[in-house]
């Protein structure tokens, strides 16, 4: 990628592992069954290492059986319970994982139990963003999600025990090689429920943190792309209320985040605990930014109700009506207990700051590095040009990220380009591309043309995607003529855009997103709609009324949008 310019033109890509016909024993084998009568009862698929795709082969039946992310077909009930004395009803035992070594030792620590996950009861983790949940068929998993199976860590075949804990084993996970083997070391067993009245309200939060899209890394890698638009790596107070304002105003936020003083509250609190004494925050810091937002402005309201004598700090008597109002309940003694852990000081009072910080700690102590694909793949083109071509193959380049502000220019370009009098500057750019001059271009002539006249858009994944689009509005042959030459260089301007901010690398998935989703999308994209305006909208795309659009309808949507001109022929002789 790096002789084309842009070494990081193809950050997102993905490797596309295409699926392996099954060998003709195991479906001679498969035929019997059904021929029998007999049901092939396949387990969940174990997914893949976070961050990797699944593959296909394992979906297929290569390395274990099919089944989609659920563990069952979408919208039918689970089988029923298949003995033990839980199935069926909330456990009242808590679970311990201990004994995974290496990347995935995640899972090791303590799971309390949470309701029920179809007919089996399921357990969270309260060390780590962990389940252990029932397929629904054949297994018990240890996942990023309930019905992840795509981020599934560990699993453990089901044996009619009423829980995991109670299965022979062994647990079965992912090596260092990305191999399924089994691991002889790791252990479940049963354990009482933790009286910590801390852990159900952090429940409660976690689902809220989930609404507001902060929990998730592509989440809040799209968030920061939007807010450091030119690309610099840090932002600035005024940047960060403009982006909470759009969220707030969209409706992707509830308004209770969009206070001024807690988000200065909140930045002031980023920018004490960074390490370089800039007053800027840095990609590094921005969730726990975003942490800080989100307690500041959950506990603003919260602290003025209490603090009834609006000195800016809480006494005891004033900080048991806020555990007691935040759904904590705790015993005079306990009570006392906590207080005094964070009135360091003696002095029998608490500000503001020192109460966010005692609650947010808590309840769900969360940081993160900040770091994420994008720069992982930075680095990785830097180590192979050197490898390939010694240092001096980095002494004169950079490998530079795409940001907003590269295609804030380039989509000004192209605007003017398709509105120029006399398709001039488009009849220029034909004849670079049609350089045989029979008004016919291939998918690979378009390749090539882009890599050398828009190294910004030299995303494979967008280009088949913005190429389909083009023929499929044309007149549907393979081959783009000059009257669709307009709406193909819109698509792959504004398919590259959208594929960049919302990481679609696989050319090849149908990715489908909700009205929410919509609606984060719709922000993160800078159209700002009243989530009555935005559901409106929703609903022209989706005709079928399903509740849910393509990814790419939501691309052919945005660009009609955003460049209508694009929707005239360009016929220029």
């Amino acid at each position: 990628q790096a002789r084309f310019g842009d070494p990081t033109a193809a950050t997102t890509t993905a490797l596309v592992v295409e699926p392996l016909p099954w060998p003709r024993k195991r479906q001679r084998h498969c035929r019997r069954l059904r021929h029998r009568g007999m049901a092939h009862r396949g387990g969940y698929h174990h997914g893949a290492p976070p961050g990797r795709s699944q593959s296909p082969a394992l979906r297929r039946g290569h390395g274990a059986p099919a089944s989609h992310g659920g563990g069952r077909p979408a919208g039918a009930a689970a089988g029923p319970p298949r003995g033990g004395g839980g199935r069926g009803r909330p456990s009242d035992k808590a679970l311990v994982i201990r004994g995974c070594e290496g990347r995935y030792g995640l899972i090791n620590g303590t799971y309390e139990p949470k309701g029920c996950h179809g007919n089996f009861p399921c357990w969270i983790s309260v060390d780590s963003p962990t389940c252990i949940f029932h397929t629904g068929k054949t297994r018990w998993v240890v996942s990023k999600e309930l019905d992840d199976g795509h981020s599934c860590y560990a699993f453990i075949q089901d044996d009619g025990s009423e829980n995991p804990a109670g299965c022979k084993g062994p647990w079965t996970r992912c090596n260092q090689a990305g191999e399924w083997k089994p691991d002889l070391n790791i252990k479940c067993i049963e354990a009482s429920v933790s009286k910590d009245p801390f852990v159900s309200v952090r429940f409660t939060l976690d689902d809220e943190m989930r609404k507001v899209r902060i929990s998730e890394e592509a989440d809040r890698q799209k968030m920061w792309r939007k807010l450091d638009r030119n690309g610099d790596g840090c932002v600035d107070l005024a940047e960060i209320e403009a982006l909470v304002a759009d969220l707030t105003k969209s409706g992707v936020w509830p308004n209770w985040l969009n206070n001024e003083q807690s988000l200065q509250r909140a930045y002031k609190k980023t920018l004490e605990e960074s390490i370089d004494g800039d007053d800027k925050v840095e990609k590094e810091e921005f969730h726990a930014l975003l942490l800080n937002i989100f307690w500041f402005g959950k506990l603003h309201d919260l602290f003025d109700e209490i603090d009834t004598g609006d000195d800016d700090t809480l006494d005891m008597t004033e900080f048991q009506k806020g555990m007691q109002k935040l759904g904590v309940k705790l015993s005079p003694q306990a009570a006392q207990q906590e207080f005094q852990a964070i009135d360091q000081d003696g002095s029998g009072l608490v500000d503001f700051g020192e109460f966010c910080l005692y609650v947010r700690k808590r309840i769900q102590a969360d940081t993160s590095k900040g770091r994420d694909n994008t720069d992982r793949s930075k680095e990785k083109a830097h180590a192979e040009m050197r490898d390939k071509c010694g240092d001096s193959a980095t002494s004169g380049s950079m490998v530079r990220k795409k940001n907003f502000a590269d295609f804030d220019k380039l989509e000004k370009q192209i605007k003017d380009i398709c509105s120029e009098s006399g398709n001039k500057g488009l009849n220029r750019l034909w004849r670079k591309l049609d350089f045989n001059g029979n008004n016919l271009v291939s998918l690979a002539e378009i390749d090539k043309w882009v890599v050398e006249q828009y190294p910004l858009l030299n995303h494979k994944p967008a280009l088949i995607r913005a190429q389909q689009a083009t023929l499929k509005a044309g007149n549907g042959d393979e081959w783009v003529d000059k009257k669709e030459f307009k709406s193909l260089l819109v698509n792959l301007f504004y398919y590259n855009k959208l594929f960049w901010l919302f990481d679609q690398a696989d050319a090849g998935k149908d990715r489908r997103m909700d009205f929410k989703e919509f609606q984060f999308c719709l922000s993160m994209c800078g159209v700002k709609l009243s989530p009555t305006k935005a559901k409106a909208e929703f609903d022209k795309i989706d005709e079928n009324g399903g509740g849910q659009v393509l990814f790419d309808e939501f691309c052919q949507y945005f660009v009609s949008k955003k460049c209508p001109e694009a929707m005239t022929a360009y016929i220029a002789d």
